[in-house]
C-alpha cells in the first residue's frame, strides 16, 4: 500500500508537470532576479549544573537568522509560473553552506516543488505554539544552545517540536493543492532523506522513501482568526547497525536493556498536529507531535517520543513580546525509564528601523534524563540571548 501511493504521488507529479510544460510552451519576459539576505549577531549568557557544558557567554552569528537569497521568478505566456530560489547560510558552523535550493512550478492546478526544500509538514501544516515565539526563532528551528548543550541529551526530540519523519531540506518533490476557501493540503516524497542537492546517501543510512501527507484551514471571522493543520509521516528506517543498551536472549530472541546488539530498527510512523487562534494584536498556538516507535530497536519496548507546547504573542507597532512553555518525553532504549524535558521561553523583538531590529530571549530548561542517553542524567540551566539583525 505504502509503495502504491509512492507511486501514484510520482505518476500524478509527472502528468502535472507535463501538462504545466506543455500549457506553457509558449513564454514572455525573462524571469526576474531578486537579491537579499540578513546578518545576526549576539551575546549569550549561559548557566547550568553541569560543570562542562561551556564557557558560559559567547558572541556569536546567528546561523538560522544569517543567510543569503537569490530568488528568479518568470512565467509563460499561457500561465505557468516558474521559480528557482537558493538559499545559503554562510555563518554556518564557521563555514558557508546551502540551506536550501529548489524549483517551483505553479498555476490554476496548484504547485510542485522540486529540490532542497521543506516538506508540506512544514509548508502546509506545523502550527504550535512556537509559531507565536518573538526573538530568537526559539524552538522552531533556532538551536539556541548550539554552543552550549544544556539539554544532555543526544536527541533532538527534546528541543525541536518536530517528527520523526521530518526530512528537512533532502532532495524531494512536493505537490500543493490550490487554497480552497481557507483549506489547503499537500504531499511530499523523499527518496533519500540524507541527500541534498547532488550528494546521496549510501545504503542502510538514514529514513529513506520517506511520505508526508499534510492538510490544514484557516480564516476569519469577524477579525478572529483561526487556523488548524495537521501532517502524518511514513517511511523505511534503513539505519540499523548495532544499538547500544540491548541484549539480545540467545534461545528466546526476547530483547533487554544492557550491552549492545545488531538490530534492525522501527520504520517511521509519526505525526503531528496544531492550532493558532489571533485576534487584535494577540495570538495563541497550540501543537503537538508523536512519534510512536519510529527508529527504537524491534522487539524493544522503546518510545521515540511525544510532546506537546503551547505559545502565546502580542504585538504592538514595531514590537512584539511572547511566551511558551514545552514538555517532551522518550525512552529510546525501551530501558522503561522516561526522558523527560521542560523549556520555559520569554522573547521580545523590537523594529527600530526599516531592516534593522533588536532581540532577546530567555530560556529556562529542565531536563531528566533516566540514563537513555549519554550525557549526565539531570541537568537545570537558563539561557539569555541578546541580540540585532540587519535585513537587506
Amino acid at each position: 500500500m505504502e509503495m502504491t501511493m509512492k507511486k501514484v504521488l510520482l505518476a500524478s507529479s509527472a502528468l502535472l508537470g507535463a501538462s504545466a510544460f506543455a500549457a506553457g510552451s509558449a513564454y514572455a519576459e525573462k524571469p526576474v532576479m531578486t537579491f537579499s539576505g540578513s546578518l545576526a549577531y549576539e551575546m549569550i549568557f549561559a548557566d547550568g549544573d553541569q560543570a562542562d557544558a561551556g564557557v558560559g557567554h559567547s558572541i556569536s552569528a546567528n546561523d538560522q537568522m544569517s543567510e543569503l537569497v537569490w530568488d528568479a521568478k518568470g512565467s509563460t505566456d499561457a500561465g505557468l509560473n516558474y521559480r528557482a530560489n537558493v538559499q545559503w547560510r554562510y555563518t554556518n558552523g564557521g563555514s558557508g553552506s546551502f540551506d536550501e535550493s529548489w524549483l517551483q512550478f505553479s498555476g490554476g492546478w496548484g504547485s510542485i516543488v522540486i529540490g532542497g526544500d521543506d516538506p508540506v509538514s512544514d509548508t502546509v501544516a506545523g502550527t504550535a505554539g512556537h509559531t507565536f515565539q518573538a526573538g530568537t526563532w526559539g524552538t522552531d528551528g533556532n538551536n539556541a544552545l548550539r554552543n552550549v548543550n544544556f539539554l544532555g541529551l543526544a536527541t533532538g526530540t527534546h528541543y525541536y517540536q518536530s517528527s520523526a519523519g521530518m526530512t528537512g531540506d533532502a532532495n524531494k518533490i512536493s505537490y500543493t493543492t490550490p487554497n480552497f476557501a481557507g483549506f489547503q493540503a499537500g504531499v511530499s516524497y523523499t527518496p533519500q532523506g540524507a541527500a541534498f542537492q547532488q550528494t546521496q546517501q549510501v545504503n542502510n543510512n538514514g529514513n529513506d522513501q520517506v511520505l508526508d501527507i499534510a492538510a490544514g484551514w484557516g480564516g476569519e471571522f469577524g477579525g478572529v482568526g483561526l487556523k488548524i493543520d495537521g501532517s502524518y509521516q511514513m517511511g523505511e528506517d534503513n539505519a540499523g547497525g548495532t544499538v547500544a543498551g540491548f541484549t539480545q536472549n540467545a534461545t528466546t530472541g526476547a530483547i533487554t536493556p544492557g550491552g549492545a546488539i545488531t538490530v534492525d530498527q522501527e520504520d517511521i510512523r509519526s505525526y503531528m498536529v496544531g492550532g493558532s487562534i489571533t485576534f487584535a494584536g494577540f495570538g495563541l498556538g497550540v501543537g503537538y507531535f508523536d512519534n510512536g516507535d519510529s527508529g527504537v530497536a524491534k522487539g524493544s519496548n522503546g518510545d521515540a517520543g511525544s510532546g506537546f507546547n503551547v505559545g502565546g504573542s502580542y504585538s504592538f507597532g514595531p514590537g512584539s513580546v511572547s511566551l511558551m512553555y514545552q514538555n517532551s518525553t522518550d525512552d529510546l532504549n525501551g530501558d522503561n525509564l522516561e526522558d523527560e524535558s521542560t523549556i520555559y521561553h520569554a522573547g521580545v523583538t523590537y523594529t527600530i528601523a526599516d531592516g534593522l531590529n533588536a532581540y532577546g530571549s530567555y530560556y529556562n530548561m529542565s531536563i531528566d534524563n533516566e540514563g537513555g542517553n549519554v550525557a549526565a542524567n539531570q541537568n537545570d540551566a537558563q539561557v539569555v540571548i541578546i541580540g540585532t539583525r540587519v535585513t537587506f
